[in-house]
């Protein structure tokens, strides 16, 4: 891969030029590149791109890299969707968008969604925007600066979120190339659960009745995560999705 990427080829034209002399450019390149990932550097960063959900992204150190077990909550976000009745728009919120994977995915697969992306940072709406674009969403993907929920104007059908959850002392222990990535994206307090508490504090006013939350979580959260969210929505119902490897990984609320 990293030398398919010194060569600016994919990886059919990579396999068609396999006897092809290798100029001392692409020599220089390739070497540079595997001292980068000798040295803990993710992969995702020195090529840029990132598979999420079938769609090629943009990816720098601005952003966490997308992962495969986030795919469960997009999941989550389209059933939902599809469920709810009517023609018009379906508004969801993607809180702590980071490179806009799960936003942009939902965007492509559901063409009434009309969704507002949401970070903190400035740096990963550049990313956001850049990838929106790439795939022909920025119509239907919408940006907003600001913290957590406070820039929505008005209640929308869906908040969906992979928040920081891991517990700050833990932080140090990550594997290095993880440990490359932004930690804020990463970081979720003492218990973990900080940015969680807070989202689901502030997202009953925000939600729809009928309206569907979706927040990713570490498997051994699900229990406190379950009756935080049980308590910001008594009239509701909980309940949680596991991953592609049987792991709970997704908390899955629906206002009453």
């Amino acid at each position: 891969m990293l030398v398919r990427h010194a060569m600016g080829v994919d990886r059919a034209q990579f396999f068609v030029a396999l006897t092809d002399a290798v100029s001392p450019d692409i020599r220089h390149a390739a070497l540079a590149c595997a001292r980068r990932r000798a040295e803990g550097e993710p992969l995702a960063y020195i090529t840029g791109r990132r598979e999420f959900y079938g769609l090629d992204l943009h990816v720098d150190r601005r952003v966490l890299i997308p992962r495969q077990e986030t795919e469960t909550l997009v999941d989550c976000v389209i059933e939902h969707c599809a469920g709810l009745e009517g023609a018009g728009d379906v508004r969801v919120v993607d809180v702590g968008t980071g490179s806009g994977a799960i936003a942009i995915a939902v965007a492509v697969r559901v063409p009434r969604a009309q969704v507002i992306a949401i970070d903190a940072d400035a740096g990963a709406l550049e990313v956001v925007d850049a990838n929106r674009r790439r795939h022909g969403v920025d119509g239907h993907v919408s940006l907003a600066r600001g913290d957590l929920l406070a820039p929505l104007a008005g209640p929308v059908d869906v908040i969906v979120s992979n928040p920081p959850y891991i517990r700050s002392a833990d932080m140090a222990r990550l594997p290095r190339e993880v440990r490359r990535e932004p930690a804020g994206a990463l970081d979720g307090g003492a218990d973990g659960l900080v940015v969680v508490r807070r989202l689901l504090e502030d997202a009953p006013r925000r939600l729809k009745s009928g309206g569907g939350l979706f927040v990713e979580i570490a498997p051994e959260q699900l229990g406190e995560v379950q009756e935080l969210a049980g308590r910001s929505f008594p009239e509701g119902s909980v309940a949680h999705r596991e991953d592609a490897l049987g792991l709970p990984r997704v908390v899955c609320v629906y206002a009453g």
